[in-house]
Parts: C-alpha cells; structure tokens; sequence
C-alpha cells in the first residue's frame, strides 16, 4: 500500500491548503475555518496569527486605550480652547489677574472641566461599548481594609513626595538640570480664601481625577490582570501632571492609590487617599502664608510624620491582619509585552504620549 506524504504539518483532508504556510513546517497547521494556525511554541509574527481569544482581548484593550488616549489629548488641548474662549469675554482678564476669589473659583471649574468631560465622553464610549462595568463607587468590601489602606495610600504619596525631591536635587547637583512646575501666586489670608483654595486643590481634583483615572481606566483595564491595570493607570495619572516635579510623586502615589482600589472594591478609598494627600498641602501652604515661617514648618512636619507614622503601622496591621495581596490573577491569555503594547501603542496614545512630553519638557531647566 503507498504511503501518504507526510507535508510536515497536520492536513485535514480531503481539503487542501490554498497557499504555502507562513513558515516553515512544522510550525504551522492549516484549518479550513480558520486557516494557517500555530502549532507548540510556533512563533506568532503579528496580531494576524493570534489565536482567537488573543485576538479578541488585543482588541479589546485597544478599543480602551483608544478611548483613554482621546480623553487625555482633549484634556491636554482643552484648557488652550478654553482659556481663549474666556479672554474673549469683556472684563475677564482683569478679574482673574486681580479678584484672588474669582482666580480660584475658576481655576476650579476650569480644572474640574477639562478632566471631567474627557473622561465622561470616554467612559459613556465603554460603557456603550460593553468594555466596563458601572463605576465603583460602592460600599468597601471590608470597612477595615479600607481604613488601613486610606492610611498605607497616604504613606505613599508622602514616599512619593521625598522621592521627587531627592531625584530632583539628584539631577539639579548631578546634571545641572532644573526641574520646575506650574505656580500660581494665592495667597491666603482669610478663612474664606482656605475654603475656597481647599475646593479648588483639594475636594475638586480629589473627586475628578479618581473618576477619570481609577473610574475610567484602572476598573476596564483589571479584567486583563490587576497589576497590568495597576501600573499602566499610575502611567497615566503620572504623565497627565505634565512636570517632572509631580510625574515621580504621581506614579507612585497612583500604584498606592490604585491597589487601595483594587484590594476595597471602591474608588472612594482613592478620593479619600488623595482628598488627604491635597488637604496636608493646601494647610502647610495657609500656614506658611498666615503664620510665622517656623511654626508653618513645625506645623507642616507634624504633618507629614504623623501620616508616615499612621501609615507603617496601619501598614504592619494590614500585613497582619490581610497576609494575601488583593490582587486578581491574569485573566488574559495576551502575555505582559503584548497587553502593554496593545494599550501603549494605540495612535491616539501615542499622540496623548507626544503631547505630555512636550509639556513636560517646558518645565525643565537646561
């Protein structure tokens, strides 16, 4: 009896395959719905070649980077159309430059616009798109968990905050490179102006910013594996305060944010961690403007221990107490390099990429 040709990969018969297979055999298999299929450990060129559930989680996180890389370029380019807009009005400029009320009122509004709107427009985009669930601002799964967390977070935005400085002085004495950062020229005098800089710095962005970058791109990303969605959403939150001064502090402080989120279930243990961040700056800045500079700088290093202090202890507690990282396993057959491809590499991210280092670049001294 003749024996049939072995073509060195797996044939269903009577079908034959209308073309060569992308590489040599044995590393590929031709099936009739599907056509030319990896075999083992076949090497996989392109998204072309991925399996099917590759390809549909690729797609996916795609789809949501698209959505986050709109929101951030129009959260890059809003506060230029808008801030022509306003100069237009009659009497604007005036008011702004001189009423230190109406200059932080609408820095507030201005802040609360151009973060919110993006990030609405982007999660409606999802949620039409069945890329998220509903937002995450229930009930913590343990009320306890949550405390502690809030106290751990903080500890790390202060850990993110030393850790800024000493690049910074790292870089200045090193390079001769300055980092700098947006100023503004508040000064508080009145109880009045502290409720109204404490809207503005601290309740506003508190609110805003975790919806956007917690709510927006940390809940849909989780789904493809918590620390991915944990590190490319503290990216993002670092990169959209566009200096060098905050971008190191930002990153870390979101990894700490981010994982109280993920390990509570809600983003309110986010709004608090950074209400608390916000609210130690806004009263270390009315003391040293109401206050002699050496009870300011006693009053503000008081601060910052007892959060550091509060913050290792609930630390050790949490450790103690919950011993098991509140982190889910990958959920995704995409491996590391490709879901953070997916997510980095969309056109509008690369552009909102651009565009955040550009501005960043405006503050750095040479």
């Amino acid at each position: 009896m003749e024996q049939q040709p072995n073509y060195g990969w797996q044939q269903t018969p009577p079908q034959t395959p209308p073309q060569t297979p992308p590489q040599t055999p044995p590393q590929y298999r031709w099936d009739p719905q599907r056509g030319w299929q990896p075999v083992g450990n076949a090497p996989q060129g392109g998204r072309a070649f991925m399996p099917p559930e590759k390809q549909r989680d690729h797609r996916q996180i795609r789809r949501i980077s698209n959505a986050t890389g709109l929101a951030v370029v129009a959260f890059s380019v809003l506060p230029v159309v808008v801030s022509l807009l306003l100069y237009c009005i009659p009497g604007f400029s005036e008011a702004y430059n001189t009423n230190q009320g109406f200059y932080m009122g609408i820095n507030a509004l201005f802040s609360a616009e151009i973060i919110a709107l993006p990030f609405l427009v982007s999660y409606a985009y999802q949620r039409r798109e069945k890329l998220t669930d509903t937002l995450a601002f229930g009930t913590p799964a343990s009320a306890g968990a949550a405390f502690l967390l809030v106290l751990v977070g903080l500890l790390l935005c202060m850990v993110g905050n030393y850790a800024t400085n000493f690049l910074s002085n790292f870089v200045s004495v090193v390079f001769g490179i300055t980092f700098t950062s947006p100023t503004d020229h508040v000064t508080l005098y009145t109880a009045g102006d502290f409720a109204i800089r404490m809207l503005e710095a601290a309740v506003i962005p508190a609110l805003v910013e975790e919806f956007a970058v917690r709510g927006t791109v940390l809940m849909p990303l989780r789904r493809y594996g918590d620390k991915f969605a944990l590190v490319m959403s503290a990216l993002v939150f670092a990169l959209m305060h566009g200096n060098m001064v905050q971008i190191p502090f930002a990153f870390i402080a979101g990894l700490g944010i981010g994982y109280a989120v993920l390990a509570t279930g809600t983003v309110w243990t986010g709004v608090v961690i950074h209400f608390l961040n916000n609210f130690i700056a806004v009263c270390s800045e009315a003391a040293y403007d109401m206050l002699p500079a050496s009870t300011a700088a006693v009053l503000t290093l008081a601060m910052i221990v007892t959060a550091i202090v509060a913050g290792l202890v609930a630390l050790i507690v949490f450790l103690v107490r919950y011993r098991r990282p509140a982190l889910d396993a990958v959920k995704t057959p995409l491996d590391s390099r490709e879901r953070n491809r997916a997510f980095l590499c969309s056109a509008p991210m690369i552009i909102a990429i651009v565009l955040l280092v550009l501005k960043t670049i405006e503050y750095v001294e040479f």
